[in-house]
């Protein structure tokens, strides 16, 4: 078991989409095949990128705003994030080295945990996947491909997201044309920023779970020392010194997972913060674009609901990953607590209560406090799109 293997989706997406962040603690992995796949998407990614540009300058100002607004916003999301990843290479290849020396030797328990804390985002991640390229591809196609075998000559009102380097009117090869690059390059767009997505949140999850197995081998070996005890009605030196082993090397392993928490919060801290503030933004555009929905055609109204749908649950998702985080950095001790500590010698109580006091330790990724991913920012910019869609209805 390692970083790469343990999540597959995480792997697979992140080759897929051309980012090839580390999978491990060297980027020896990728092939030159790999390297260039990732090379020709960037370069579909800037032709795309300044086609975009050219069309809304082109266009009016109202019309190439209205198309073109969320393409923006998740342009500048996927390339700041993307960019601070890659200027933080060392940080996550250290990471990524200090999660494999600790599954080098795991155990079934480590494997348990591992699984139980990845597999609630596989099914979610990939629905969100699907349904949003299929709606980008509705959404981008269906209009253009029933004007095609309409007209001849084709304006700047005709196109839902303008991307185009011809001024209007343009002919049918150039609509035809510009109606590929949007679909590729908004494809690539998406699978890039979902790959990022499924990434940071691969390293939320594996730290996450790592907090767990501190929880879990505290209790059971705390759990252990009293069976041990009631069934000897007697205290034995030969298991305390057991017991006193494994629990130094379950403080020598939890220092090693605050460490790790110290990197993951230089790592992900400004993107977990403008992953907030941007998804109040993507959420107010879409509520705007929801409300048009009545006005809208059956297939492009289908579309943008699906849309909207799947934004919300990979929101959610975020949200809840790195609540899961919150929550199990600050309960270490909570189950063994309840187990037979009290029955330890004095030194190995205060070594007990060290570990209660490194619940204070909180392992919250934000650079700004008020602007975090957690199921409460979520419930406070759902409330925001609920109040903002309720405005416009009136």
């Amino acid at each position: 078991m390692n970083f790469e293997n343990v999540n597959l989706l995480n792997s697979r997406v992140n080759m897929l989409s051309g980012n090839l962040l580390p999978i491990a603690s060297d980027n020896l992995r990728f092939s030159v095949i790999w390297r260039t796949y990732s090379a020709a998407i960037w370069l579909i990614q800037l032709t795309h990128t300044i086609a975009l540009i050219f069309g809304i300058i082109m266009a009016s100002k109202e019309n190439g705003l209205k198309g073109s607004t969320h393409t923006i916003l998740l342009t500048i999301e996927a390339l700041f994030m993307l960019t601070r990843l890659y200027s933080h290479k060392r940080l996550m290849e250290e990471m990524i080295q200090k999660m494999n020396t600790i599954l080098q030797n795991t155990d079934e328990i480590m494997k348990d945990i591992i699984k139980s804390a990845i597999k609630p985002i596989i099914v979610p991640f990939i629905i969100y996947g699907v349904i949003s390229m299929i709606s980008i591809i509705i959404y981008h196609a269906k209009q253009p491909i029933i004007l095609v075998f309409e007209k001849f000559i084709f304006f700047y009102v005709n196109c839902n997201l303008l991307a185009t380097f011809s001024s209007e009117p343009f002919s049918n090869n150039a609509m035809i044309s510009s109606t590929v690059l949007k679909i590729v390059g908004t494809i690539y767009l998406f699978l890039k920023k979902f790959g990022m997505d499924v990434y940071m949140m691969h390293l939320v999850l594996m730290l996450t779970a790592q907090y767990r197995y501190t929880a879990t081998k505290l209790a059971i070996l705390f759990r252990d020392l009293q069976i041990y005890n009631e069934s000897r009605k007697e205290h034995y030196p030969m298991e305390n010194r057991r017991i006193e082993r494994e629990l130094r090397k379950l403080c020598l392993h939890q220092n090693i997972v605050l460490n790790m928490s110290f990197i993951l919060k230089k790592l992900l801290s400004v993107n977990f913060s403008l992953l907030y503030i941007n998804n109040v933004l993507r959420f107010c555009f879409i509520g705007i674009i929801l409300s048009t929905v009545p006005l809208m055609n059956i297939a492009e109204g289908i579309s943008v609901t699906i849309f909207g749908i799947g934004t919300l649950t990979q929101f959610f998702v975020l949200c809840s990953s790195v609540q899961t985080l919150s929550d199990a950095s600050t309960k270490i001790t909570d189950k063994a607590f309840d187990e037979g500590w009290y029955q330890l010698g004095p030194s190995l109580k205060r070594i007990f209560i060290l570990l209660i006091i490194s619940n204070n330790l909180e392992c919250k990724i934000a650079a700004i406090g008020k602007f975090n991913l957690s199921l409460p920012s979520f419930m406070t910019v759902r409330f925001i799109v609920c109040t903002e869609e309720t405005d416009i209805k009136f």
